[in-house]
């Protein structure tokens, strides 16, 4: 499969190095990548508590030698759930200091490439989503979903642009470091073989800390790398003297970097490793990770230090000493037995232990910063990169302690960009052959220069835009911009066919274009309410979105200044003039849906699998987004009291609402429901017309590949209450259309089955002329939906961005779900007794923002008391003088030719068939023809009846009716006669009648279900896994005869285990689920143990029951995963029908493998 898609991109002409995100699985064999890498979250996606991080991971682990190290999918956000925190949590989960520590961390180990998911996540239009997620996909991102710049935006760019100006970072390998002073600090460093570069990536230890902290570094540009460092001693040697109980291990799967892949280690307090030495320093080398401790360290039986062990590194220096006296010492370290809040035990490893020699212990710079009274400041979550040895144009850069954003040599000098924390001090060396001449232009700095090294070292704090020219010392001059961090993001750099430019003052940076040969440079941006602007540019003439800069002058560090236009206030009208009307007319008894389809499969294409016939969902008919409507048909045997009905929405925003002949009977939000009948709402002749409103949420992701994506959606069960063997004829009618779309403009995925949607009220130009009026926000105690149109009249300020969106407000209490249309567009979905999204972005080609707009919104009000709808109003985003043009979106408007609902026909047909057929027992099927009192007469009526291969029909008597007067009727009969053998589960009969009608020929018809009666349980102890279902409904997957539940394919799952006990015999489920079972009144017992499947690792809560004729025998208290097995042991004498349920203990029905095992049924 792999080499497959290799062969078609190069096919295709796509020569580039193929990557993939696959954790090592595609690095060897046919089809593998040219580079593959990881795919890492590491703070995972609980939004909820933002403050609490997980320590920083090493990507290197498992590295192929000879490929890069990227990252094709890091975390760059977080996905947030219905009824989650909101991406407000996530942004600041994932945010700032998340990119700074992170990022940077991935650098340290040696990445050359990073891939975030997301850096803008946008918005999951129409039913484009995931059940599991929300309209809005904005996931914390850099730029969220309002298309707005969140401040980790301004990080990325400072680190993005640092990694495409410092070429040297493309080829490093890892050096040994000596540890900074202050032991909570690490310094991983790295070093280009070639050029001899270092970065020194600088943070906490103990990456959650919010600690402040001050420390000096050593550098040492002698450092050989990592691969090629050997030392005094391994962890295993004798000279190492261990007290206690350590335990010393060898090539294991954590100790495959360290040295000699060997570790000794412990996590006992008091004990200790003493090594006696000869020399004047000493390194104590070994592996940090997010279990390690503290250590207390002691030189000559003096304590010098605590360290911390945690972090997540090999081969780490976790102490150093120098200048010791030359002679005998002794170190000695102790497990403290503590750790830190970052870490999750006491562990301390021991990988080394070095003796440096003379020659080596003598670093380039020992002491970085130089300056008395300074020193490189850790400002809580938070993290560094130190160039040093690097060719800045051409300056040699020893060191610099401020971070490089960018460089680049513009009009004949070299210019810099360097940043640090607000108020922090800064300290860059420079080497020259001569004495250079130091102009401070703005901000102060200190020169010193030493002449014997050649070292002019600038110290200064770190303070809005400190500007320092440096000139002559034999090279090209070079001009340092250094600035707090605040100010560093306000530069932009962009390159031109004449070379770079950096521009300072703006929003946002678009486009820079060098023209007439170089003299002109033309941006292209967005600003805010700062008309100031500074540009860099060998260029004579800056324009700005097509005009010149005006009020242009030339600043004596060789920059131009100017202004730019600000973004015009804006003014949003408020939404008023609202109108409405009922919907929902479906839910009515007389409603005519004979254009509908009726359910009548037997086989489906999902993984739900097909128990339960005929088969329901919504998907086998066409209907594969939003709303989809079900009207069922019974007739009464007075037994029924109520309905069981399943329907899986996906998700936690799953609803349905159902009524009986009109009268509201409730919604559910959990997925399964049993409706009692009101009293005296059951018709005892005739139809009945059960109507249930579904919604599905989107389809499954699919993730693991289980084809979760052909989960059933829909009405997927359905049986009366005290009737189960009633048969129910069910007609369904979602998307118009269905797959046939109506709007191939807007597309299949914006719009349901709502009866507003397919009468067109959600478009533009809908006449709701004779609407009631209404103001929001407003109360509606009418279960089912309504709809609400207004028109808001747009004049925004042109040559603007300006992002607009729609916020809701309103009480969580109050029961509703709204669907969002914007001139025909559906922009979001809102769930105002779920949440979290209360704000809807409509971006501009959707809205017209010089014009009219169209707002239509569908609300469902599910529990028929506390429906209608909240305040409703447009929300700025944000809005910026721009040269963005976005075309406006040409989209139909409602045609009412197009939209015009289906005729009703000019007879009404019922066919009327027994619920129940057995093999070879005949019985009379009855076609009555009633034509309507404000119809016309329908003459020369004939009928024809078709059913399944093999059953037997007679021709119809009377063979043709010659006319039947407005409010009569007529009927007609067959002797039909099922086939020998097993009846199917359900078997459709369809009559259709012929007429004529006010001059016309017509045709009407009627389809019903004749259930096949099952076979009662033989006589004895029958295995439940081994007997027919009469219907089954699963929350996940099909229900799975003697194994476990598995994943959601058919026969994926495992032998069943309940607390470490296996079964041979069972039923294996996940919650929310039923199988229903046909006893005839034969059986007297039913026998099981019941529980979550150990395949869960411990996850699950679920509850069981065993109802028999719809009434409740036994309920299990919640059971969890791990617990043993629970003893259920009933009464069944008598019962026609027991349902076997497992209910999801209102918690949601996550990891609810619940398991019938052994169930068995004693009959005769």
């Amino acid at each position: 499969y792999m080499k497959h898609l290799e062969d078609k991109a190069r096919a295709d002409g796509i020569t580039v190095p193929l990557t993939g995100n696959n954790n090592g699985t595609f690095n060897s064999g046919t089809g593998a990548l040219d580079v593959d890498g990881p795919d890492s979250y590491p703070q995972g996606f609980n939004c909820s508590n933002p403050a609490k991080w997980n320590g920083v991971p090493d990507i290197s682990y498992d590295h192929p030698a000879g490929k890069p190290l990227y990252s094709p999918e890091f975390q760059g956000g977080a996905f947030d759930p219905w009824g989650g925190p909101g991406y407000d949590k996530c942004a600041q989960l994932i945010n700032d200091q998340f990119a700074n520590v992170f990022y940077k961390q991935n650098i340290a180990v040696g990445a050359t490439a990073q891939s975030f998911y997301m850096t803008y996540g946008g918005t999951n239009w129409g039913w484009l989503g995931m059940p599991e997620n929300y309209t809005s996909y904005d996931y914390g991102a850099a730029i969220r979903e309002t298309r707005q710049l969140d401040p980790k935006y301004d990080e990325d760019k400072l680190i993005g642009y640092f990694t495409q100006s410092v070429a040297p970072l493309t080829k490093t390998e890892a050096i040994r470091t000596t540890p900074p002073d202050d032991s909570a600090v690490v310094d991983t460093g790295r070093m280009n073989p070639d050029t001899k570069t270092q970065f020194h990536v600088l943070r906490h230890g103990n990456s959650t800390s919010t600690a402040t902290d001050k420390t000096h570094i050593s550098l040492d540009f002698n450092a050989q790398p990592a691969a090629d460092t050997t030392y005094t001693w391994d962890d295993p040697d004798s000279a190492l003297q261990y007290t206690g109980s350590w335990s010393h291990v060898a090539d294991q799967s954590y100790t495959g970097g360290d040295y000699k892949h060997t570790e000794s280690f412990s996590n006992k307090a008091g004990d200790s490793v003493t090594v006696p030495f000869d020399g004047t320093a000493i390194r104590w080398i070994g592996s940090k990770t997010d279990n390690h401790g503290n250590a207390d360290v002691y030189l000559d039986g003096d304590k010098v230090a605590t360290v911390d062990d945690s972090g997540g590194e090999s081969q780490a220096v976790i102490f150093q000493k120098t200048g010791l006296t030359p002679g005998s010492h002794t170190l000695k370290i102790v497990v403290a037995g503590t750790h830190s809040s970052g870490s999750s035990d006491n562990y301390v490893a021991i990988d080394a232990i070095d003796v440096p020699t003379a020659a080596t212990a003598n670093p380039t710079y020992p002491v970085v910063p130089q300056e008395p009274g300074t020193a490189i400041t850790l400002d809580g979550r938070d993290s560094h990169v130190i160039v040093a040895n690097y060719r800045l144009g051409q300056a040699q850069l020893q060191y610099s302690t401020s971070e490089i954003m960018t460089s680049a040599t513009i009009g004949g000098r070299d210019v810099a960009v360097l940043y640090g924390d607000p108020g922090s001090d800064g300290e860059t060396v420079l080497r020259y052959s001569s004495k250079p001449t130091v102009t401070v232009n703005d901000g102060a700095a200190k020169t010193t220069w030493d002449a014997d090294t050649g070292d002019l070292r600038l110290n200064y704090t770190h303070k809005g835009l400190t500007r320092i020219t440096i000139s002559g010392g034999g090279q090209r001059p070079l001009l340092l911009l250094v600035g707090d961090k605040a100010t560093a993001k306000t530069f932009w750099r962009q390159d031109t066919a004449n070379g770079p430019v950096l521009v300072r003052g703006t929003h946002l940076l678009r486009t820079a274009t060098s023209l007439d040969g170089g003299r002109t440079l033309a941006l292209t941006g967005d600003n805010a309410d700062d008309k100031n602007i500074e540009v860099f540019t060998s260029a004579a003439r800056v324009t700005w979105n097509g005009r010149s800069l005006a009020a242009g002058r030339a600043t004596d560090t060789g920059s131009s200044t100017g202004t730019i236009p600000v973004a015009a206030a804006i003014h949003l009208p408020a939404l008023t003039n609202w109108k409405h009307a009922d919907e929902s007319p479906e839910s009515a008894a007389e409603f005519d849906d004979s254009s509908w389809q009726v359910a009548d499969k037997t086989t489906t294409n999902s993984v739900s699998g097909s128990e339960s016939q005929p088969v329901l969902y919504a998907d086998d008919y066409g209907f594969h987004t939003g709303n989809t409507w079900y009207r069922g048909r019974f007739h009464a045997t007075g037994k029924e009291t109520g309905i069981h009905l399943v329907s899986d929405s996906g998700g936690d925003a799953q609803a349905f609402s159902a009524w009986l002949n009109g009268t509201f009977l409730g919604s559910s939000t959990s997925g399964s429901a049993d409706f009692t009948f009101p009293a005296g709402s059951v018709n005892s002749k005739g139809d009945n017309v059960l109507s249930v409103l579904t919604v599905n949420m989107g389809h499954e992701e699919d993730y693991n590949s289980t084809n979760g994506n052909k989960t059933a959606r829909g009405l997927t069960g359905a049986s009366l209450v005290g009737a189960p063997l009633t048969s129910v004829t069910w007609r369904l009618q979602g998307v118009r259309g269905g797959e046939d779309l109506k709007d191939t403009v807007r597309g299949p995925l914006s719009t349901g089955g709502l009866y507003g949607e397919r009468a067109g009220w959600s478009l533009a130009g809908y006449p709701d002329g004779d609407w009631k009026r209404v103001s929001l926000p407003t109360n509606d105690a009418r279960p089912g939906v309504s709809w609400y149109r207004t028109e808001a009249d747009l004049d925004l300020p042109r040559g603007q961005d300006t992002s607009l969106g729609l916020t809701f407000t309103d009480d969580p209490s109050r029961k509703y779900r709204a669907t969002i249309f914007v001139n025909g567009w559906q922009v979001g979905n809102y769930v105002n007794y779920l949440g979290p999204q209360h704000t809807f972005p409509v971006p501009n080609g959707i809205l017209n923002p010089n014009g009219r707009n169209s707002i239509a919104i569908a609300v469902w009000n599910l529990d028929g008391s506390s429906g209608g709808l909240g305040k409703v109003a447009l929300t700025d985003y944000g809005s910026y003088a721009s040269s963005l043009r976005v075309a406006q979106n040409d989209s139909p408007r409602y045609d009412p030719r197009a939209y015009a609902m289906p005729k009703r026909p000019g007879v009404d047909v019922a066919l009327n068939v027994p619920d129940g057929a057995q093999s070879g027992e005949s019985f009379t099927a009855r076609a009555t023809v009633r034509v309507p009192k404000d119809k016309g007469a329908a003459s020369q009526l004939t009928a024809s009846l078709s059913a399944p291969d093999g059953w037997s029909v007679s021709d119809p008597s009377p063979t043709s009716v010659k006319r039947v007067r407005p409010g009569g009727s007529a009927t007609f009969t067959w002797d039909v006669t099922p086939p020998a053998g097993k009846v199917p589960s359900a078997s459709a009969l369809t009559t259709t009648v012929h007429y004529r009608q006010d001059g016309r020929q017509a045709a009407a018809g009627d389809e019903r279900i004749v259930r096949g009666i099952p076979s009662a349980p033989p006589a004895g102890k029958n295995a439940v896994s081994d007997l027919p279902f009469l219907s089954s409904t699963n929350g996940w997957g099909p229900v799975e005869r003697d194994t476990s539940v598995g994943e959601q394919a058919a026969g994926d799952g495992r032998k069943i285990s309940i607390a470490g006990t296996g079964y041979a015999k069972g039923l294996g489920t996940n919650s929310i689920s039923d199988v229903q079972l046909y006893l005839a009144g034969k059986c007297s017992r039913l026998t099981a143990d019941v529980g979550v499947d150990d395949e869960t690792g411990g996850g699950g809560t679920v509850t069981f029951s065993v109802i028999a004729d719809g009434k409740t025998l036994v309920t299990t208290p919640t059971i969890r995963g791990k617990q043993a097995a629970v003893p259920i042991d009933v009464d069944v004498s008598g019962a026609q029908v027991v349902d076997l349920k497992v209910g999801d203990a209102g918690d949601g029905n996550g990891n609810d493998h619940g398991d019938w095992a052994t169930p068995t049924l004693t009959c005769g």
